[in-house]
């Protein structure tokens, strides 16, 4: 049936709203937070706490960061095991055998974790088939210098274990006879923590998977020394993604305020777990301060399809302390 130039004029107001309403699907209008956000992170001077931060309804909880040693990945499929790089730890992959053989420190051969997060650059590496049937490494954990030298170096090996469960031994270096602990996973979190300290469990990771979308903490990576550029392993204060479907791209040289989704493209982001990490800030010898760029700008992708820019604007309180990152976001 053909139209009438009036009734096809009544249609196309309806034509119009119809295409708005896919428009609007396609689109959704942010909920959540409206407009520009700061917020300042309580790391303290000695930086030890750990600001686990969520920019959706931008609330956050904060632990000791100093308290765990390994940490075990609760993935499905996956038994990567990590150390705590914001000791200062170490570790020595040494070759298979029993856990009664005395074991000495050696000289060489240390390893951390790589900052990126990478399953396949742990310091660990790996100590299982895909059944989970230990190879019977002897691991030394140095944890690092500031513990005593009593509790500095520990040895441990992991057991045969499944997917739900790692099971580890552990001891002084001496010990003939290890300590046995069945570490169960805890599917809401990446991972389950394990301090040596308290020989227990540690909350070191108090939201779950899915209610955070970065983290403030101390890491090691390689950095170039200052005045000469030889680089050198050094502990440093940044931000990391969440590894939970968190992606991240990084704008150098723009204005915050005209930074939009069509800033960047979809090769622009990455997963790594330290695409913000650190150097949004630099050491000035002159002044012996840091200095914030302010004119680096992240855009973060979360783990529920939200989008956010993000930008560092102080590292130093009202009182100028340091160990205080003070950051603008909004979410686009």
């Amino acid at each position: 049936m053909k139209l009438t130039a009036f009734r096809f004029a009544l249609l196309l107001p309806l034509l119009a709203l119809a295409s708005c309403e896919k428009e609007e699907e396609r689109y959704p209008a942010p909920q959540g937070i409206v407009g520009l956000q700061t917020a300042t992170v309580e790391m303290g001077e000695e930086r030890h706490n750990e600001i686990w931060y969520s920019l959706s309804d931008q609330t956050y909880d904060v632990t000791d960061g100093s308290l765990w040693d390994l940490g075990f990945s609760c993935q499905p499929g996956t038994h990567h095991i990590i150390i705590n790089n914001g000791n200062d730890a170490w570790l020595h992959r040494g070759d298979t055998g029993t856990f009664a053989e005395i074991l000495k420190v050696p000289s060489i051969g240390w390893k951390y974790d790589a900052p990126s997060g990478h399953k396949d650059s742990t310091a660990l590496g790996t100590w299982c088939n895909y059944r989970f049937n230990s190879f019977y490494h002897r691991y030394i954990l140095d944890r690092g210098m500031n513990f005593p030298a009593g509790q500095r170096y520990i040895k441990f090996m992991l057991d045969d274990s499944d997917a739900d469960s790692y099971v580890l031994l552990w001891g002084r270096l001496d010990d003939f006879v290890p300590n046995r602990l069945v570490i169960k996973r805890d599917p809401s979190r990446n991972y389950v923590y394990f301090g040596f300290n308290k020989q227990q469990i540690v909350p070191a990771e108090p939201r779950q998977r899915d209610n955070w979308d970065v983290v403030f903490r101390k890491y090691k990576t390689r950095i170039p020394e200052p005045g000469t550029g030889k680089p050198y392993d050094y502990v440093v204060v940044g931000c990391m993604l969440n590894p939970n479907n968190t992606e991240c791209a990084e704008l150098n040289n723009v204005d915050f305020e005209k930074v939009d989704r069509s800033s960047v493209t979809a090769t622009s982001f990455a997963h790594n777990d330290d695409v913000i990490g650190f150097d949004w800030k630099t050491y000035d010898l002159v002044s012996g301060k840091y200095i914030v760029n302010y004119r680096r700008v992240f855009v973060l992708k979360t783990h529920s399809g939200r989008w956010f820019k993000l930008r560092f604007v102080d590292y130093y309180n009202d009182l100028g302390v340091r160990g205080y990152p003070k950051m603008e976001f909004q979410e686009i």
